[in-house]
C-alpha cells in the first residue's frame, strides 16, 4: 500500500507498521541499521553528477538500495519496480511513501550504466570490506581460492549471417562438459564467510591464472583444489613461510600415497568452505547466468553480486535469524 499524498504520513506509518514478511522485513531493517547507505552514496555522487549531468530525480542512496534489492532477490529492472509497488518491506527499505518516490526501471538502468562508466564497482566493494573489518568479522588465518563458471547464451545466427553471440564470452570444458560464458574467481577467508578479493574473466581462462592476483597479500596459508597445482608456486610459498594447502594431484604412473590422500582430506575440510559463496550467489541470490553482454559489464555486475553477498553474509553473522 502506497500513499498518494505525503501529508498522510502519520496514518500511512501507523497502517504499515506491522505489515510485510517477517524475515524479509527483519533482514532489510538490519541492512538499514548496519550499512551507512548515505555515506556510500556521498562517495560516488560527486563523480556521477559532475556538472555535466543534472541532479537526480531520486536520491543516490535510494538508487543504490534499489540495485542491491535486485542483487539480493535476483530481480530484473522491471521486476524490481513491480516488487517495490507490491511489497511493503521493499518500500520501507527504500524509504518511499508514495508512488512517485519509486525509481522506475529506466532510471535504475541509467544509474547502473553511469556506475559502469565510472568503474565504481571496486569502490563499492572496498567500502563494504571496510565495514566488515571495522566490525572485526573477518578471520585472517589464510585464503581459499576457487572459481565458478557463469553461463552465457551461445547466440544465434541472423539472416545476414552475423551472430548474436556475446563477443567476449568463450567456451571451456569441465569434467568433460562444455560451457560458454565467463568465470568468476574469488578468494575468501578460511571460514569461507567473506570474499576478500575477486577477478572476472572469460570462461577459457584457466583457474590458476588468477591465483597470483587473489593471493598477493596472503602471509599465512593458501587453500585450493587440484586445478591450482603449481610446483613452482608451492616452493615459492613454502620459502616465504606460507602454508601450501593446495590439494595434491596424482600424476601418470604416480598415484597419491596414503599420506597424501589423508593430507588432501584435511586440506579439503578447509577448502570446501568457499563453496558457500557459490551456493549463496547462485541459489539464494539466483545469479546463475549472465545478465549482460561483454566482459566490462559482467565484471561490474559480478563485483556487485559479491559485494551484495558480503553484506548478506555480514547480516547473517551479526544478527542470525
Amino acid at each position: 500500500m502506497l500513499s498518494q499524498n505525503a501529508s498522510s504520513n502519520s496514518l500511512f506509518d501507523w497502517v504499515l507498521q506491522d505489515k510485510g514478511g517477517r524475515r524479509t522485513t527483519a533482514f532489510l531493517q538490519k541492512m538499514n541499521e548496519l550499512v551507512p547507505w548515505k555515506e556510500i552514496a556521498d562517495e560516488i555522487e560527486g563523480a556521477i553528477y559532475d556538472g555535466h549531468m543534472g541532479r537526480p530525480g531520486f536520491p543516490v542512496h535510494v538508487l543504490l538500495k534499489a540495485m542491491f534489492l535486485e542483487l539480493w532477490y535476483g530481480l530484473s529492472d522491471p521486476e524490481l519496480e513491480e516488487q517495490v509497488l507490491d511489497r511493503v518491506s521493499f518500500q520501507r527499505f527504500l524509504g518511499v511513501r508514495n508512488r512517485r518516490d519509486i525509481p522506475d526501471e529506466t532510471t535504475v538502468c541509467r544509474f547502473r550504466g553511469k556506475l559502469v562508466e565510472l568503474n565504481a564497482e571496486k569502490e563499492l566493494f572496498d567500502f563494504v570490506q571496510k565495514i566488515i573489518d571495522e566490525r572485526g568479522l573477518r578471520l585472517n588465518r589464510g585464503t581459499i581460492v576457487d572459481a565458478t563458471i557463469v553461463n552465457a547464451p551461445t547466440g544465434r545466427k541472423r539472416e545476414d549471417k552475423s551472430n548474436t553471440k556475446d563477443p567476449d564470452a568463450t567456451f571451456t570444458k569441465k569434467n568433460g562438459k562444455s560451457y560458454h560464458g565467463y568465470k568468476v574467481h574469488v578468494a575468501t577467508d578460511t571460514d569461507g564467510k567473506f570474499v576478500n578479493d575477486m577477478v572476472v574473466t572469460t570462461a577459457n581462462v584457466q583457474d590458476r591464472e588468477a591465483f597470483d592476483d587473489l593471493t598477493k597479500d596472503e602471509k599465512n596459508a593458501v587453500f585450493a583444489d587440484k586445478a591450482y597445482v603449481l610446483k613452482k608456486k608451492k616452493q615459492e610459498f613454502r620459502t616465504r613461510g606460507i602454508y601450501w594447502g593446495v590439494l595434491d594431484k596424482a600424476e601418470a604412473k604416480r598415484p597419491l600415497t596414503e599420506k597424501q590422500e589423508a593430507l588432501n582430506r584435511r586440506k579439503s575440510s578447509v577448502r570446501c568452505h568457499i563453496e558457500h559463496v557459490f551456493a549463496w550467489t547462485k541459489q539464494l541470490m539466483k545469479a546463475r547466468a549472465v545478465r549482460f553482454r561483454g566482459l566490462r559489464k559482467n565484471t561490474f555486475h559480478w563485483t556487485l553480486v559479491i559485494t551484495a553477498y558480503n553484506l548478506r553474509r555480514m547480516i547473517s553473522i551479526v544478527s542470525p535469524s
